[in-house]
């Protein structure tokens, strides 16, 4: 692996309860780009993040954030680089929109003196950029799923740091809220220059929305590339197991792909 990468990933490998979950993945990413992480259901995407987030520590091999190992980095300097919106969790958290992403601060906190008036001006840029200040005092669970999806972004963002991993973030929502959360992940990603991880079962979504793109199949990589380089039917097919066809509008730079078996 480069030692200029910014993040590098040597032969990392994964076992729990006597089943290997993960098997020598490989892989590095520069700084400030967009890396979306697919495959079939079960071949071990999520805990993949985990590891890089060191959220699952019994792994072998080594993630390194700029030469460091991340093992090795303590809670805090990691809660520093990386924030996380997870799939589920924010359903019944008792606490207002504006709360929560108080609570994202705490890395950068004293144990003593609460909240500071640069963590207040940070919330409101992140509320703001998120599309939620006009929500900032209602609670977590009164909002819809697509309030709710851009409210824990927004906390994500006000823990300011240069790394946002991203479990299905669009699970469970409709095409409008679908399309609003990818296009503030991708303005973040655009303007802000953080580096996003984002696991997604949606191939289209990974198309049209990451740089590249790392295909996970019973937990090796069954390919690493550029996104535009993905939508070939014969390279999906195997990845996935099903046939695709492949679907191209005018002004179109990246095909839409389906399984075969749902076009009609």
């Amino acid at each position: 692996m480069s030692s200029d990468m910014f993040l590098d990933i040597e032969n990392l490998s994964l076992e729990l309860g006597g089943v290997r979950i993960l098997e020598n993945i490989s892989f590095s990413l520069d700084r400030g780009k967009y890396l979306g992480i697919i495959g079939p259901n079960g071949a071990g995407k999520s805990s993949l993040l985990k590891c890089l987030g060191r959220l699952q520590k019994n792994y072998s091999g080594r993630v390194l954030l700029e030469g460091n190992s991340i093992s090795s980095m303590p809670e805090r300097a990691v809660a520093r680089r990386i924030a996380w919106v997870h799939q589920t969790g924010s359903d019944s958290l008792p606490f207002t929109v504006r709360e929560f992403a108080l609570m994202s601060r705490y890395p950068w906190q004293k144990a003593i003196g609460g909240e500071t008036l640069e963590d207040m001006e940070i919330i409101d840029r992140s509320l703001e950029t998120a599309g939620v200040a006009d929500i900032g005092d209602r609670q977590l669970n009164s909002l819809s799923g697509g309030e709710r999806q851009k409210a824990l972004i927004a906390a994500a963002l006000a823990q300011s740091t240069d790394i946002l991993f991203l479990d299905e973030p669009t699970s469970f929502l409709d095409y409008r809220h679908q399309v609003e959360t990818l296009e503030l992940v991708e303005r973040v990603n655009r303007e802000q220059g953080i580096t996003i991880l984002l696991v997604t079962h949606d191939i289209n979504l990974a198309l049209h929305g990451a740089d590249e793109i790392l295909a996970i199949k019973r937990g090796r990589t069954a390919w690493k590339g550029k996104s535009e380089d993905l939508h070939h039917k014969e390279l999906l097919s195997e990845i996935f197991d099903t046939e695709f066809e492949s679907f191209v509008s005018n002004g179109q730079k990246i095909p839409y792909v389906a399984p075969r078996g749902l076009v009609r």
